[in-house]
């Protein structure tokens, strides 16, 4: 249940929160699209290496808004920045639920071998002494 109490944040404290994030934003922004760049250099990166990039693509842009919006104070900016933000989140959040699901696959996959393995060792160690 929401509170019906609101509190005003100064502008400047919000600039100011804005105003720290841009150069990590960028910073981070550059390090994803290096890595997709090296990811797509691999045969078998290239095939989603476009992800990364564009996640890069999207931090950056969002550090564009964050100054545009620590420079002039600009409502639009600021609605622009957060919602490149949201869309990162929104990506990253799909890509950890795709990886946990792989990830729980290749075990199950990986045991199910691994049983098999095991029941097949009476069969081998017999075709072997003979």
């Amino acid at each position: 249940m929401e509170s019906s109490v609101t509190t005003a944040v100064p502008n400047n404290t919000v600039q100011q929160n804005v105003r720290g994030m841009k150069g990590w934003l960028k910073l981070l922004g550059i390090v994803q699209i290096v890595a997709g760049i090296l990811q797509a250099l691999t045969l078998f990166g290239i095939i989603w290496a476009w992800l990364p990039i564009w996640m890069g693509v999207i931090l950056n842009g969002a550090g564009n808004k964050a100054q545009e919006y620590a420079e002039k104070g600009d409502p639009q900016a600021l609605a622009e920045f957060t919602g490149k933000l949201k869309l990162y989140f929104i990506i990253s959040g799909i890509m950890m639920i795709v990886s946990l699901v792989a990830v729980a696959l290749s075990l199950i996959v990986i045991s199910v071998l691994a049983v098999l393995g095991i029941i097949s060792l009476p069969t081998l160690f017999d075709s072997l002494n003979r």
